[in-house]
């Protein structure tokens, strides 16, 4: 009798056999793609932001070899300046690492309790973003011109113009803008703003000022004829595009963090050490012309790693030069003019947990070489003026302040008003450094005698505590008074008693040679 088993058993081995080295060719496959991966050893970091030409050395062919040599790429992510939409997918950890102003970080991150860290500075804009428009708009040449209900103004909601839109309002007397809204005009992004302006150049009733960002800046003036109004290079502190890591990219991933950093900024020394490669390699980048890509630079003040330590984090850089908290001053600033403006309820309650300067610390001593990019390392010296000279100054603006507060019939500071001027030197010395101040004591109506000492007296007051508190340069600040002889304007629907109030005040000018 026949073994009807031997059969079955063969089959059973055969099928055994088969799928055997079909899942065996799988698995080798497999292992053989991750061996593969392995022995590349590449590793994406991903990452989004647009096309600002400040985020451009990212993007160089130094930086991805440099990269790869360390195992890692970077795969970029371009939203069109949509921030909202890069938080919601960061905050998703669609990317490790993204790259925003620091006022867009403040806006779109308190939403999802700020999921990343600022890890870096990148640059600053320094005329990268304007307000540009038709010359008669600012007739005498100071911001408070711009202070006019019936101008028509197109700007980019949610994005660096109309944050230059809002800090302008806030840092200037620009009342009839800010109780009205009808003179904003949204359009989407900085080429749509552009295509306004070049209808209003051929029909002025379209618009009188808009609200751009590089290129679309230099061909306005350029192609238009317009004129830069106001832009990001008559203060700093404000614009300042960071670098932001996830959390828990850092806390997985912290070595990769250090090495992109490491070779992001020795990238950014190799390319600025070479005028002519950079500018033929933004130049390729940007799909712009090489004089346009060198007028652009000029637009951009790009941090170095010394830099960082010393500007923007408070560390010892390895370069000796004096630092300061310009992170910690900067999102106070954008804080303050966004909670003003509306565009946030509340300021952050401690800046310092959304930063994390440990990458930045350890990479200090790692620099030989620093080959500074900064426009502005130079410490700002004033020379003595005369009377004749500071009257031949021109007027840039006066600076929106809240009332400077006095003793009961006094010159001297109350606790309240040291306070507001203390809040004020920070601005000047932060955001304002560039130019010279005129105090400003202004009085009730009476004795005219009596009102101009009192008034001197009283701007006196606030220049001797700017200088002895905040160490401003004497130089830099003149200090006058004019009694009642300059009323404040009168605001729509303001009653006699509350205008007759504002009358004694103490003002801030902005001076410029």
């Amino acid at each position: 009798m026949k073994n009807s088993k031997g059969p079955l058993i063969l089959s059973v081995l055969i099928i055994t056999l088969v799928v055997a080295a079909y899942y065996g060719k799988s698995w080798f496959f497999q292992k053989r793609t991750e061996s593969t991966s392995d022995t590349k050893g590449v590793k994406n970091i991903n990452w989004s932001g647009d096309g600002y030409m400040g985020y451009s050395y990212l993007h160089t062919l130094e930086m991805k070899k440099q990269l790869a040599r360390k195992g890692l790429a970077l795969k970029f992510t371009d939203d069109n300046g949509d921030y909202a939409t890069r938080l919601e997918k960061f905050n998703n950890k669609e990317f490790d690492f993204i790259v925003l102003p620091i006022n867009s970080y403040l806006e779109h991150g308190s939403k999802y309790k700020f999921p990343g860290v600022i890890v870096a500075g990148i640059c600053e804009s320094k005329g990268a973003d304007a307000i540009v428009g038709f010359e008669d708009v600012m007739p005498n040449g100071k911001v408070n011109d711009l202070n006019n209900e019936d101008l028509n103004i197109y700007y980019t909601p949610a994005s660096p113009s109309s944050f230059l839109l809002d800090l302008t309002i806030s840092d200037f007397a620009l009342d009839e803008l800010e109780s009205n809204k009808h003179w904003r005009h949204e359009a989407n992004g900085s080429a749509e703003v552009y295509e306004y302006a070049k209808k209003a150049s051929r029909d002025r009733a379209v618009g009188d000022a808009f609200v751009m960002w590089e290129p679309e800046v230099s061909m306005a003036v350029n192609k238009l004829g317009m004129k830069k109004l106001w832009s990001s290079g008559q203060f700093g502190g404000y614009i300042i595009d960071v670098i932001v890591f996830h959390r828990d990219y850092i806390a997985s991933h912290p070595e990769d963090v250090k090495d992109f950093l490491k070779t992001y900024f020795r990238v950014l020394n190799y390319y600025h050490s070479r005028p002519e490669e950079n500018i033929k390699e933004l130049s390729k980048i940007s799909d712009l012309d090489e004089d346009d890509v060198e007028n652009m630079i000029s637009t951009i003040d790009w941090y170095s790693l010394n830099e960082n330590c010393a500007k923007l984090f408070d560390i010892p850089p390895a370069v000796g030069m004096p630092s300061h908290d310009g992170l910690i001053n900067s999102i106070y600033a954008c804080s303050d003019v966004m909670k003003r403006a509306g565009t946030i309820e509340n300021e952050i309650d401690d800046p310092y947990s959304i930063i994390n300067s440990s990458f930045i610390d350890e990479l200090k001593n790692d620099e030989i070489k620093t080959v500074s990019s900064s426009k502005s390392n130079e410490k700002i010296t004033f020379n003595a003026l005369s009377k004749d000279q500071w009257n031949a100054l021109s007027e840039i603006g006066v600076m929106r302040v809240k009332p400077i507060t006095f003793q009961s019939g006094a010159n001297i500071l109350d606790y309240q008003g040291e306070e507001i001027v203390d809040k004020v030197a920070v601005m000047l010395l932060n955001n304002y450094p560039t130019y010279r101040i005129e105090i400003r004591g202004h009085t009730g109506s009476g004795d005219e005698n009596a009102n101009l000492k009192l008034s001197q007296q009283r701007a006196d007051m606030v220049k001797q505590r700017l200088i002895a508190v905040h160490g401003i340069d004497p130089n830099r600040i003149n200090a006058k008074g004019y009694g009642a002889s300059q009323p404040p304007k009168k605001m729509n629907g303001e009653n006699p008693r509350a205008y007759y109030l504002r009358w004694a005040r103490v003002e801030f000018v902005l001076l410029d040679n």
